[in-house]
């Protein structure tokens, strides 16, 4: 019987050992975003990989930060930033249901719509990846 129960032991040991994540590891990414040499003050940096990966966050007084759980996966990336016109006049509130005002885009479509911008996200790396000659 004891023989037996360290047979039992010994498999499910194994098979907590075997039982780790499958996600591929994710590694915090930040840094800084410029457009004609000034910070954009509010936007949105993101992400995405040929494979489907995608990530990103907010950008706030020129600086992005994507913490390591919400991170990206190592790979090659197109990047997509958007910064809205503060200056969009804000709801009425009398505008007709599913009708919405939307923001006019400071930036160029080749940083965001139709991006020509890329990033390499390296393992075990800082990551500090800065978008600081947008013009």
């Amino acid at each position: 019987m004891r023989a037996y129960c360290c047979s039992v032991f010994v498999v499910c040991v194994a098979l907590l050992v075997g039982c780790g994540s499958s996600e591929p590891k994710r590694y915090r990414v930040t840094g800084s975003v410029k457009y004609k040499g000034e910070p954009i003050k509010l936007g949105a940096i993101s992400f995405r990989a040929d494979n489907g990966a995608t990530g990103g966050g907010q950008i706030t007084n020129g600086q992005y930060d994507i913490p390591g759980a919400a991170g990206l996966t190592p790979g090659k990336y197109r990047v997509a930033i958007t910064y809205p016109d503060p200056k969009t006049p804000a709801p009425r509130g009398d505008e007709p249901p599913g009708v919405a005002i939307l923001a006019k885009e400071i930036l160029p479509d080749k940083y965001n719509n139709q991006t020509t911008l890329t990033a390499e996200i390296k393992p075990e790396s800082t990551n500090v990846i800065n978008f600081d000659d947008l013009k």
